[in-house]
């Protein structure tokens, strides 16, 4: 079956996220319709986007000619018909709450045509729940961006319990199409899998905090100059190969902590990662030496743009003795 493409779009809640959103799909050549309850929210919004355009440019991620026609295509408004009449795509990104959210979508339901894919950037709804006043359930999913949105790659698409397959690789195919690494979930999962990372994340590191571990600076700098580089290289999974799964579950055990039955299973067949050259991935001789030199490239672009802004200093021979 063929899929439509999907070149007008209305984003409904023009905040940090609405903002990105609409300017990252301008920029694709979309026609954006971003929708604000009020006047002074609307004047933000066009503020944010013209500085967000404006760093592109500095930045070289959009050519300069292109920055007026790319905000040229986002037409803003403080009325929701405007956002909602002859879309092909509504995108809806208010606030984090169950029942504003029902009443977003119960309006665009009797708004839109009905053949537009109305979806939500929601964290940790269910889509199922949101759909729950629409009469084409079959047509809402969720199609959840990570902030700032414009800058980030990934975005979640997770279906409701009657979302049709088929409107799922339409927005699938759409969000490739505009530059975007899309990840499709087969169920309704509230949360998806990068919120509930990151919420154990946040809730390990005020522990810490709290306990007098660390102070609030020493989590931050721990995230951003060591762990968060490599996560932005390489996942959790390829690195549990690579240090070696055998490892991992002592390092555990000597912690107190369980071991997972998946993980204690691998050790006990003798998959124990890259140095048997099978763990949660398989590794060839090829593959270990193209995830090497992948995140030895990805670490070195880092370390080479630190030097250059100042933010780290450059090794001499004197501070080496």
């Amino acid at each position: 079956m063929g899929h439509k493409r999907l070149m007008r779009i209305g984003v409904v809640g023009g905040g940090a996220m609405g903002c990105g959103i609409a300017l990252e799909l301008a920029i694709a050549g979309r026609q954006v319709a971003l929708y604000n309850t009020r006047l002074d929210s609307s004047e933000r919004a066009r503020v944010k986007l013209e500085r967000d355009a404006a760093l592109l440019v500095e930045t070289g991620l959009l050519p300069p000619a292109q920055r007026e026609a790319a905000l040229g295509r986002i037409r803003r408004t403080t009325e929701l018909a405007e956002a909602a009449v002859g879309q092909d795509l509504i995108l809806e990104s208010v606030p984090e709450d169950l029942v504003l959210k029902q009443e977003v979508f119960r309006q665009l339901d009797g708004l839109a045509a009905p053949d537009t894919v109305l979806a939500s950037n929601t964290t940790a709804l269910s889509v199922t729940a949101l759909a729950r006043d629409c009469t084409r359930p079959e047509r809402v999913l969720a199609a959840h961006y990570y902030l700032p949105a414009h800058l980030i790659p990934l975005v979640d698409v997770i279906p409701g319990e009657k979302t049709s397959p088929d409107v799922v690789e339409t927005v699938r195919r759409f969000l490739e199409e505009v530059g975007k690494t899309p990840v499709v979930f087969a169920k309704d999962v509230p949360g998806s899998v990068g919120p509930r990372l990151l919420q154990a994340l946040i809730g390990e590191g005020i522990r810490l905090v709290q306990e007098g571990v660390a102070t609030p600076e020493m989590v931050d700098r721990v995230l951003t100059q060591g762990i968060g580089r490599r996560f932005g290289v390489s996942g959790i999974f390829d690195r549990l190969d690579l240090a070696g799964l055998d490892l991992v579950t002592g390092v555990m055990r000597n912690a107190g902590r369980p071991v997972p039955p998946v993980l204690a299973q691998k050790v006990e067949r003798g998959e124990l990662g890259l140095k048997t050259g099978q763990g949660f991935y398989t590794w060839t001789p090829e593959a270990t030496a193209a995830f090497e030199e992948r995140v030895a490239r990805g670490l070195i672009t880092q370390l080479r743009e630190d030097r250059a802004e100042g933010r780290l200093r450059v090794p001499t021979p004197e501070t080496q003795e």
